[in-house]
């Protein structure tokens, strides 16, 4: 019952009629002694404001929502093989690190590759310089 009462008003029934001075009016009563015509009532949806953008479909929102699930999944997926490839290198810097203090007599190869042995002093700045790399890797 209520539902009804809710569409009367809907359907009330609009006359345009044009006054003396020639204004035109709108009305759900036309006043006494004027000619009114009845118009023709269409229910439609008011058009947007101006400025106003329509609101995305959930299917766009959807769409939107995948696309950054699969952005984050790929920084994720990213900042995983970047810190994989710390602890990698992290470790490889310790391994070369115990090697060098365990070595007694370390080498480099010449030009013509032959064995060139390290002095001490040429050890230890060695040493020094893989302690430093191991220092920024290892953080």
């Amino acid at each position: 019952m209520i539902f009804w009462a809710l569409l009367a008003p809907a359907h009330a029934q609009i006359y345009k009629w044009v006054d003396e001075k020639g204004i035109t009016h709108y009305g759900e009563h036309p006043p006494q002694g004027t000619k009114a015509r009845e118009l023709e009532q269409r229910l439609a949806n008011p058009a947007p404001a101006p400025g106003n953008t329509a609101q995305p479909s959930w299917q766009e929102k959807e769409l939107e929502f995948r696309a950054r699930r699969i952005t984050a999944e790929q920084a994720e997926a990213k900042q995983k093989q970047q810190e994989t490839a710390n602890r990698q290198a992290c470790n490889q810097a310790r391994d070369r690190l115990a090697q060098l203090k365990m070595a007694r007599g370390t080498y480099r190869l010449d030009e013509k590759g032959e064995r060139v042995y390290q002095s001490d002093e040429e050890q230890r700045a060695l040493i020094a310089q893989h302690e430093r790399l191991l220092s920024e890797r290892c953080r």
